[in-house]
C-alpha cells in the first residue's frame, strides 16, 4: 500500500469484555506496578477507564488554569513560547495553532521504530501522570488515549530523539499527533497514515491547545515504559539464572555448605540471602543432592552464584523502586494546583521531566543483567568441560570428534555476553547540551532505559544454552554415555530434543528464549 495513501475505511468497532481482570483503572489512587504495565501494555484486548475521581481533578486544574490567565500570571507554553522561547510570549496564548506547531517541530526523531507494547506502556504512563489533575488538560485528551489503546492503533514513533532532559518530547509528540489525525500508525502490522485508520475506527481526531500539546509531551514516560518493561522482565530472568543454578548443583551434586542459609545470614545482604534460598529450593526439589566425594569447593560460577545472582537483585531493587515511582508520579512542567497555601490557585515552573532518576536506574538494571549472562556463560563452559561436569563428553557431544556436541551453542553464548557488554556502558552520564543552551544538562535516560530493555532478549538466549546443556547432559546420563546421577528434567524446562547427531540449535534457543522472555 502507497504509504501516502489514506487507509481503506476497515470497520474497527471497539471491543467489549466482561473479563474484569482485562479492564485496568487509571487515576492517582490507583499506583500501577511494571508488572501491569507489562500485562496491559501486550495484551491487545485490554480496555481502560478513568477512576471517577480523574475528572473532578482535571476540571478543577482546568479552572485553576484559567483563574492565573486571567489574573495575567505568566505560564509556560500558554503565555509564552517553548523551551529558549520562552523569552517571547504567545501570540495565540496556548491556542491550537501553538500546541500543533509544538507537535509538528518535535516530530523528528530517527532509527527503527519503536516496539508495539513499548509505544502502548508509554500511553498507559502517560495517561496516568495526568490523571492526577496537576496538568489542566482537558479529559478529551485522555479519553482518545484511551480510544487508541482499547483499538490497538500503535503511533509509529522512532526510538532515537530523546535525550530524557525535557522528557521524552520527541517519541511522545509522535503519539501525541497521531490524535490530531497527523503522522503514521502501525494497524495490523502496516504503517498507515492516521487519518485514515482513526476514520475507520470512528474516532474523531482532535485539537490540541498549547497546554493540552505540551502536556503530551513533557514527560518521562517513553523512557518509563522501557525500563518498567526491563525491570518487569528482569525479575523472572534473575529467577530463572536460579532455577538453573539449582538444576545445575543437583545434577551435578555441586557441595551444599554453599547454600547454607547461615552462610549467607551471616553476611547480612536481602538479595544474596534471596537468591540461595531459591538455588537451594531448585536443588532440593528431589531430595538430598550433595556428591561429598566432589572438590570442598566448587568453582565460582556455581560456589559464589548466590553471592553474583544476589547482587544483581539488589540493583534490581533499587531499579524496581525508582521506576514504579517515577511511574506514578507526574514528570510535567508547569504544575498547576487549584489551591496553595492561601487557598488561591498557584503554577510550580520545575523540572520534574529530567529524566536523571530513570537514567541511573536503567544503567544499575543494565550492570545487573550483564553480569548475570557473564554468570550463567561460564555455567555453559563449565558444563561442557569434562573436568567439571563429572567427566561427561567434551561439549557433551554423542560422539565426540565424530561430532561437536554445544560447540555451536557454546560460541553463540560467548557472543551474546560480548554483545552484553558493549550496550553496558553507562549512559545517564553523557550529557550534551543542546536545545539552544536552554537544556544544558539532560540526563540520556531514554537511551539508558533503552540499553536495559534490549539487553532482556541476549540474557534469554544465554539463560536458554544452560537449559539446552543442562537437558543434554541429563539425555547423556540416561542412555548411559556419562555417569552420574540422574535427575528428572524440571517442569519449567521446554522440551528440548536430545542431541545424538548434530544439528543446528538457533531455534531451540529462540524457542525456549520466548518461553522465558
Amino acid at each position: 500500500m502507497d504509504l501516502l495513501q489514506e487507509a481503506p475505511a476497515r470497520v474497527m468497532p471497539p471491543t467489549r469484555y466482561e473479563d474484569p481482570a482485562r479492564c485496568w483503572t487509571l487515576g492517582a489512587d490507583h499506583p500501577w506496578t511494571a508488572d501491569e504495565v507489562e500485562q496491559a501494555a501486550t495484551d491487545p484486548q485490554a480496555r481502560f477507564q478513568l477512576a471517577p475521581a480523574v475528572y473532578d481533578r482535571l476540571a478543577r486544574s482546568r479552572e485553576a488554569l484559567e483563574t492565573l490567565k486571567e489574573a495575567g500570571t505568566p505560564i509556560y507554553g500558554v503565555t509564552t513560547g517553548f523551551g529558549p522561547f520562552v523569552q517571547y510570549g504567545s501570540a495565540e496564548a496556548g491556542g491550537c495553532a501553538h500546541g500543533s506547531g509544538l507537535i509538528a517541530h518535535l516530530t523528528a526523531g530517527s532509527g527503527a521504530l519503536a516496539p508495539p507494547h513499548v509505544v502502548r506502556a508509554t500511553m498507559i504512563l502517560r495517561t496516568q501522570a495526568l490523571t492526577h489533575g496537576y496538568s489542566a488538560v482537558r479529559p478529551e485528551v485522555l479519553q482518545a488515549y484511551l480510544h487508541l489503546l482499547e483499538r490497538n492503533i500503535i503511533p509509529a514513533v522512532p526510538e532515537i530523539g530523546s535525550v530524557g532532559a525535557s522528557g521524552d518530547l520527541t517519541p511522545l509528540a509522535h503519539i501525541a499527533r497521531v490524535l490530531t489525525g497527523e503522522g503514521y500508525v502501525l494497524y495490523d502490522g502496516e504503517r498507515l497514515p492516521a487519518r485514515g485508520v482513526l476514520r475507520a475506527a470512528g474516532i474523531e481526531p482532535i485539537e490540541l491547545e498549547g497546554r493540552d500539546a505540551l502536556a503530551l509531551v513533557n514527560g518521562t514516560t517513553f523512557m518509563t515504559a522501557y525500563a518498567a518493561l526491563a525491570v518487569a522482565a528482569a525479575e523472572r530472568l534473575v529467577a530463572r539464572a536460579e532455577a538453573l543454578t539449582g538444576w545445575i548443583y543437583r545434577l551435578l551434586g555441586c557441595r551444599a555448605q554453599a547454600l547454607h542459609p547461615r552462610l549467607h545470614e551471616a553476611r547480612g545482604h536481602a538479595g544474596q540471602q534471596h537468591s540461595a534460598a531459591n538455588i537451594r529450593e531448585e536443588a532440593a526439589r528431589y531430595g538430598d543432592w550433595e556428591d561429598t566425594t566432589r572438590p570442598l569447593q566448587e568453582v565460582y560460577s556455581f560456589r559464589c552464584a548466590p553471592q553474583v545472582l544476589g547482587a544483581c537483585r539488589e540493583n534490581l531493587a533499587y531499579a524496581h523502586r525508582i521506576v514504579e515511582t517515577e511511574m506514578n508520579g507526574v514528570s510535567d512542567n508547569p504544575l498547576i494546583f487549584d489551591g496553595g497555601l492561601d487557598g488561591a490557585p498557584m503554577i510550580a515552573h520545575g523540572g520534574n521531566f529530567q529524566g536523571q532518576q530513570v537514567g541511573f536506574a536503567a544503567d544499575a538494571l543494565n550492570q545487573a543483567l550483564v553480569q548475570v549472562g557473564v554468570l550463567a556463560e561460564r555455567q555453559v563452559a563449565a558444563l561442557l568441560n569434562p573436568q567439571l561436569n563429572q567427566e561427561a563428553p567434551l561439549l557433551l557431544a554423542w560422539n565426540p570428534g565424530p561430532q561437536s556436541g554445544l560447540a555451536g551453542a557454546q560460541l553463540t553464548s560467548t557472543a551474546l555476553v560480548a554483545e552484553m557488554r558493549h550496550h553496558a556502558h553507562p549512559c545517564a552520564i553523557q550529557s550534551i547540551s543542546t536545545n539552544g543552551g536552554n537544556q544544558d544538562v539532560v540526563s540520556m535516560g531514554t537511551m539508558a532505559a533503552r540499553q536495559a530493555y534490549g539487553q532482556i532478549g541476549r540474557l534469554t538466549h544465554i539463560l536458554a544454552v544452560v537449559g539446552i546443556a543442562l537437558t543434554q547432559l541429563t539425555h547423556l546420563r540416561t542412555m548411559g554415555r556419562a555417569e552420574g546421577r540422574l535427575t528428572p528434567v524440571p517442569g519449567w524446562m521446554p522440551t528440548v530434543e536430545p542431541l545424538e547427531e548434530d544439528r543446528g540449535l538457533w531455534e531451540d534457543i529462540e524457542r525456549v528464549g520466548r518461553a522465558w522472555a
